[in-house]
């Protein structure tokens, strides 16, 4: 266990408030599915299909304000507020980018996008209905979420938590009485929850943006603040942040493939893994506060010249995330079928979301691991083309054919299909450690500046 008191209170400190803040995140995810379940597994299914696409985008803007807050956080190590401010306008420059090709695709070609996924006509026509709406949330969602990432790498994470907060009651208010045809309204189904979540987006942004401005943070740049770069500046963005970018991107259209061969077993393999991947983002939050967290403490070390202790605090972090991940899964087993019971699901989708869920319980140590060293350590060090490799290959060379042939060539129960995706994790974590353990992933930005 880690014993470094300073470490234990920056870790607190900064890791709390983000895993609650993901925590807030997954229930708003929970009370979407547990609403819209009540409609139907189809509606379900449709809704859950259609997310793939807002999570591809959220991967995407992951990736670049990832990329973007291992530099910010070296450049607060080593107080440099100027640059934190051209780092925060070159994200905002490229998520907004992203973020409206998403929009055009849900608005102009939703069919055309959900039919990669399912050849249900059915679940294609209600799903087009929600990802028409919800494309209205991307650019809104781009612009917090870039602030929010921002804010992470100083260590300024509770207003991010405020503003999950103020979301999460907008969009269960508006769920519910937008769904259902609640205090007079017309019940919309699949479509209120869109409208929902892009009233929630716009809260949580105008949340956001009013703190930073009113409270002057180092991120509350003026627009001419946030440009005039040099050469030396632009190439650190492009060796740490596009590394970071393709890994996000790629690794996302590894998971846009989970679903696709879910979506080709059967519309209760999806509904199945919708349900388990709600419980799944419950129980991570605490690996990406950790993470996230690892990434903040050790970027700040670093660019303060402090790299000994770097890997000291590295080594720790690992470590505790191994007990982390065991306690998780054995709260997931213990809790499974109370959860399960929620939802209104068929007997079969019942007996087999148990049976992956136990799947989970298993997968989840070694997915705590792993993201403790890639999204922590190994990025928070600038070894982010190492992250690449790692994770990428694992994935796609190991994991996905596994899945394939498991679930559309050799006719496995979801279940076991899902076992084998956790393939990658394992491989992941002996790849990962041993790159920890060599000190080669120590990279001082603000020596190239």
């Amino acid at each position: 266990m880690i014993k470094d008191k300073e470490l234990i209170r920056k870790i607190i400190g900064i890791g709390v408030p983000i895993a609650l803040q993901n925590f807030v995140f997954s229930m708003v995810n929970f009370a979407d599915v547990f609403m819209i379940g009540k409609l139907g597994e189809t509606s379900l299914a449709a809704v859950g299909l259609s997310n793939q696409i807002s999570f591809l985008l959220n991967l995407l803007m992951f990736g670049i304000t990832s990329g973007a807050g291992v530099l910010t956080a070296q450049y607060w190590g080593d107080n440099d507020i100027k640059s934190i401010k051209k780092v925060l306008g070159l994200s905002l420059v490229l998520s907004i980018i992203c973020s409206s090709i998403f929009f055009i695709g849900a608005r102009f070609y939703s069919e055309e996008l959900l039919m990669v996924y399912t050849k249900d006509s059915a679940v294609i026509l209600l799903g087009a209905k929600y990802l028409k709406l919800i494309g209205f949330s991307y650019i809104i969602w781009a612009f917090s979420f870039v602030y929010v990432l921002q804010l992470r790498a100083i260590g300024v994470t509770k207003i991010s938590l405020y503003a999950s907060c103020a979301s999460l009651l907008i969009n269960v208010m508006f769920n519910y009485t937008l769904i259902f045809g609640k205090f007079g309204f017309k019940a919309y189904g699949v479509e209120g929850a869109a409208i929902a979540t892009v009233f929630a987006r716009l809260v949580e942004f105008l949340v956001v943006i009013f703190y930073v401005y009113m409270n002057k943070l180092p991120v509350a740049a003026k627009v001419n603040e946030m440009f005039g770069y040099h050469f030396d500046f632009i190439k650190n963005y492009i060796n740490i942040s596009l590394p970071v970018i393709l890994n996000e991107s790629i690794w996302a259209l590894g998971i846009n493939s989970y679903a696709m061969i879910y979506a080709r077993m059967s519309t209760s393999a999806v509904a199945t893994i919708n349900v388990v991947s709600s419980i799944e983002r419950v129980v991570f939050v605490a690996f990406i506060g950790l993470a996230s967290a690892t990434s903040v403490v050790i970027g700040n070390t670093i660019g303060a010249g402090e790299e000994d202790k770097a890997v000291e605090y590295g080594v720790k972090l690992q470590k505790f995330s191994m007990f982390q991940g065991i306690i998780a899964g054995v709260i997931v087993l213990i809790l499974s079928v109370p959860i399960l019971k929620v939802y209104d699901l068929s007997p079969e989708t019942f007996k087999m979301a148990k049976l992956t869920v136990l799947s989970l319980a298993f997968i989840i140590p070694l997915k705590s691991i792993n993201s403790a060293i890639v999204v922590g350590i190994l990025r928070g060090g600038g070894d982010t083309k190492f992250s690449l490799f790692m994770d990428v290959g694992a994935l796609w060379l190991i994991a996905i054919p596994l899945a394939y042939f498991g679930g559309l060539k050799w006719g496995l129960a979801i279940n076991i299909v899902y076992l084998l995706t956790g393939s990658e994790e394992l491989i992941k974590v002996f790849i990962g450690t041993r790159r920890v353990k060599s000190k080669k992933w120590i990279n001082n930005i603000t020596l190239n500046k």
